[in-house]
């Protein structure tokens, strides 16, 4: 049975570089280690969004796998005006 590690050495790693990169700093990923394979949570307003974590993780992590299990999550027009983001 595999289990999620999200103290593994990597994992703190990755989760570091996704806050600290002005490509990802505000999308709030959660990471975990899970055998051999880096696996990557969360939600995101694009698929470009979604996209970018990932080459992110892939920097930190090179040759290693990883689970992109992040979600795409259409926000509806009320949010974005609530959000200020602009139509």
């Amino acid at each position: 049975m595999a289990t999620d590690n999200a103290s593994h050495p990597l994992a703190v790693r990755i989760r570091d570089r996704l806050a600290s990169d002005a490509r990802t700093v505000e999308f709030g990923i959660d990471v975990v280690v899970r055998d051999d394979v880096i696996v990557l949570r969360g939600q995101v307003a694009t698929a470009r969004r979604r996209a970018l974590i990932e080459a992110v993780a892939r920097e930190s992590a090179a040759g290693l796998r990883i689970a992109n299990d992040v979600a795409v999550v259409e926000l509806s027009q009320q949010e974005r005006r609530t959000d200020g983001a602009s139509w």
